[in-house]
């Protein structure tokens, strides 16, 4: 091939579903299948993850909405699922007695089609309707209105065609409406950036504009809090991906601004305004640390006020993940050493006061849920890499606790082990790893092992039930490592912003530390030694693929970004410049062209036999980026590199349970081949 005719095809392939990009796209699928797809190895792989994936006892997760509880499920029967529902008494009974609601295959049947089921919307407070969320295969949905008590969807009721629309009821004929209906309704980064308030009956495009925000804004959104006594109606500004606004929509159309920093975070609980900081806010002679999650009555602070009670304080071990809200109780979720634990806080005689502690050993984490706002029930849900999730009930008014779900096992874990420990990155920080290994591991230096990293986003990787890996991979000899490098949120705001923008290397410093300390450790060594990551996580890889390649004997590079001179030009890039910056501007070019595996790869270098996926449908991250690596690594002459491409998956998994198994499998077997050998 000419330098013109690969510059031609590089062309071809950032167009997801350009003719000469998809015969090419085959061609290299084929040859990915063929040598990874067979063998008893996989097949076994393949049969183990599918019947985990299908196993009728797994915990059917439900949404609570009032009497009814809603689940939606996939098995071999239903390959593109049902959605369906029950009651609280039949869900807590070995055998709940399920009622379906939608029929995805048989839809698809109806009208010809290939619909994924990507979540619906119930109108409170009767939840005799719903708007149905379908997907073709990415972000983008269609929404339609749906008769939750004749179960069908109502011809002349809301719609909106496939778009990255945003909906929230306000009443039965009401709608706040994000509307992308392309041009100048979008942002650069492809979300809808003006709101608007749509009555039944009427165009989308001829609502009422509420809110119009700017082109350079990531997404501009409205949404109605329906809890009793204390609705509001809310707007959203996301100016970039770390920085909004919000405001209160009042009565007569007017925005009143709730003025807390812009990387700060608005809450909302009964009367309350809840604040999440992600840096340090001075108020007078008041200093709020970074990650500091603090609380004031609304009102007040709408009139001025500043006296904040503090919910939770960060330390040098411990960072807010995430809350929710009962009736009458705050559930805040921490993480403490990359462990999740719970806090339970409520108001007594005007103070809040922490009421319940709730962690586990073993590295176990334990996460809990509000079922709704309009009682004091929760949901407790703890897990670990050995330990399937289990779901209990409980009830602060009764105090009562009770389990009523778990996950079966998919593998025997009697014999393995999780244990922490801490890599030296280069600056000389900590970076704690969770290694999974048989409890009576041979230090030889000689076992295969996968290493799994993200760092970015403030996205935090804690302990996860292995599942069907613990049988494919752990069963059979191998190691499971997740390393908790900087850029993600696993020690708070500090943590992630330690490796933004210019600082990313420090990200691939702190994965590249941990290969190391497995390796000085006698774990392993470089020949068996794989390493693995998704979308950011796939830029990851791909930066050990082009400065780190003597660490690894195999790498799995998945939906990744790669090509950072265009990753913004691309489907929703544009609204990641604040994690990465931006390269039409020369300086901020000069750090990012040091993490563009696209631009660094070069002929003359020995790399590591590399498996790149990514999904056809990807509206967010562009299959440009994996195809165009392939591309590149093959003209130059590279030898083992595949690429594996999933027609229907967007930016995740693909809609089916036995395509995800067989992509799942077919990764296992590239890894077995490439540490170990046919």
């Amino acid at each position: 091939m000419t330098p013109e005719q690969h510059q031609d095809l590089l062309n071809a392939l950032e167009q997801p579903l350009n003719d000469q990009a998809l015969s090419w796209v085959a061609t290299q699928n084929s040859l990915t299948t063929a040598q990874f797809a067979q063998g008893s190895r996989f097949q076994q792989a393949q049969q183990a993850t599918l019947h985990w994936l299908n196993d009728k006892s797994n915990i059917p997760w439900v949404t609570h909405y009032r009497e009814s509880l809603y689940n939606f499920w996939q098995d071999e029967e239903h390959p593109r699922g049902i959605w369906r529902r029950t009651n609280a008494v039949s869900y807590q009974s070995a055998e709940p007695e399920w009622e379906t609601v939608l029929d995805l295959d048989q839809l698809n049947q109806q009208e010809n089609s290939h619909w994924s089921f990507h979540g619906a919307q119930p109108l409170y407070p009767d939840y005799a309707r719903a708007l149905i969320y379908l997907s073709s295969g990415g972000d983008a949905c269609e929404i339609r209105e749906f008769d939750l008590v004749s179960k069908t969807f109502i011809n002349d009721g809301f719609f909106l065609p496939v778009s990255k629309s945003r909906v929230s009821w306000v009443d039965e004929n009401t709608l706040l409406l994000s509307l992308d209906a392309g041009g100048e309704t979008l942002t650069s980064s492809g979300y809808p950036r003006c709101v608007r308030r749509w009555q039944r009956g009427t165009s989308p495009e001829s609502a009422p504009l509420i809110y119009a925000g700017e082109v350079n804004d990531l997404s501009v959104s409205a949404w109605r809090i329906h809890t009793p006594g204390y609705e509001k109606e809310l707007v959203y500004r996301g100016i970039d991906f770390y920085r909004h606004q919000t405001w209160l929509l009042k009565d007569q159309g007017q925005l009143e601004h709730i003025a807390i920093p812009d990387d700060a975070t608005a809450g909302f609980f009964k009367e309350w305004l809840l604040v999440t900081l992600t840096s340090r806010w001075q108020i007078a002679d008041e200093v709020y640390p970074a990650g500091a999650l603090l609380a004031i009555n609304l009102d007040d602070f709408q009139q001025g006020k500043r006296h904040f009670t503090t919910l939770f304080t960060p330390d040098a071990h411990t960072t807010l993940n995430s809350y929710s809200a009962t009736r009458d109780y705050l559930l805040i979720d921490k993480i403490r050493d990359v462990v999740e634990s719970v806090s339970v806080m409520a108001l007594a005689e005007g103070e809040w006061q922490t009421v319940e502690e709730i962690s586990l050993n073993d590295a176990t984490n334990v996460f809990a849920h509000a079922l709704d706002n309009e009682n004091n029930r929760y949901a407790l849900i703890s897990h670990g890499f050995l330990q399937p999730r289990r779901l209990s009930y409980g009830d602060f008014d009764r105090q009562t606790r009770v389990e009523v779900k778990q996950d079966p096992a998919s593998f025997d874990a009697t014999d393995f082990a999780v244990t922490q420990h801490f890599a030296l990155s280069l600056d000389g920080t900590p970076i704690p790893y969770f290694q999974v290994s048989a409890k009576n591991l041979t230090l030889n230096g000689d076992h295969p092992t996968l290493l799994n990293g993200y760092g970015g986003f403030e996205v935090s990787l804690t302990p996860s039930y292995l599942g069907a890996p613990g049988a494919t991979w752990l069963q059979k000899g191998g190691v499971y490592v997740v390393a908790n490098i900087r850029g993600g949120g696993e020690y708070g705001p500090q943590w992630h912003q330690a490796a933004l923008k210019e600082h990313r290397h420090r990200a691939y410093e702190d994965f590249a530390a941990v290969a190391a300390d497995l390796v000085a450790r006698n774990v392993t060594c470089p020949a068996r030694l794989a390493a693995r990551g998704g979308s950011n996580g796939g830029l990851l890889i791909g930066n050990m693929l082009t400065d780190y390649p003597a660490y690894f004997g195999a790498l799995v590079c998945e939906v990744p970004l790669l090509d950072m001179a265009n990753y913004h030009r691309w489907l929703a890039g544009a609204s990641w410049i604040a994690e990465y910056g931006d390269p039409d501007k020369p300086e901020e070019w000069q750090w990012l062209k040091n993490y563009s595996p696209f631009d660094k790869v070069q002929a003359d270098k020995t790399y590591p036999p590399t498996l790149f996926t990514t999904g056809t449908r990807d509206d967010r991250v562009s299959p440009a980026h994996a195809r165009k690596m392939v591309a590149r690594m093959q003209q130059q002459g590279h030898q083992q590199v595949w690429l594996y491409e999933e027609t229907e998956a967007g930016h995740g998994n693909a809609p089916e349970k036995g395509q995800i198994a067989f992509k799942m499998a077919l990764v296992e077997e590239f890894l077995w081949q490439m540490l170990m050998g046919n």
